[in-house]
């Protein structure tokens, strides 16, 4: 029988303790709260999550993120990414890219939609988004689930090319 070292020394080593100067900064500490991020299918003037969720080809869902953090510092939310698949989970197949490009509303290229982020936001923890209600050519089946990454961001800092919340505006991609 042989033993095998996974690696041998050559310097040397002291048994002196490491006094680490490191004490966590509140951005840290406040980095370790428990965000509750939420999504949520909203009826047509916003004021409250929708009762059914039966739609027509054509109709208009209100989709609302959100970020809860008790005594956490301002932050601002962000829809990285968003698929719309048969299947639940990010995984499943086919799939139909709704949010990509970190924020943007790429469902909104099409030119028979009105997919767009809704301006001005309520506040900086709240996007909300529409997006045309439809179905995966070629399949009769009525559900559809719709996956998104979400992320945050302190409010004072700026929208960036990682960090943004864009539509396509149709006027100006004609």
């Amino acid at each position: 029988m042989s033993e095998v070292a996974p690696h041998s020394r050559r310097d040397n080593v002291t048994s002196g303790s490491i006094r680490p100067t490191w004490a966590p900064f509140n951005s840290v500490l406040a980095s370790e709260e428990r965000l509750l991020f939420s999504l949520r299918l909203m009826n047509e003037d916003w004021s409250s999550e929708r009762d059914f969720s039966a739609f027509r080809l054509g109709d208009v869902l209100n989709i609302q993120a959100e970020v809860g953090a008790h005594s956490h510092a301002p932050l601002r939310l962000f829809v990285d990414s968003c698929v719309a698949s048969l299947g639940p989970g990010a995984g499943s197949e086919p799939q139909y890219a709704i949010v990509d490009f970190n924020g943007c509303l790429v469902d909104g290229r099409a030119d028979a939609t009105s997919s767009a982020f809704v301006t001005p936001r309520p506040r900086q923890d709240v996007l909300r988004f529409q997006i045309d209600a439809f179905r995966f050519a070629g399949d009769t089946r009525s559900l559809i689930y719709i996956t998104c990454h979400l992320k945050v961001t302190p409010a004072e800092q700026s929208p960036d090319a990682l960090n943004k919340a864009c539509s396509f505006s149709k006027a100006r991609n004609a």
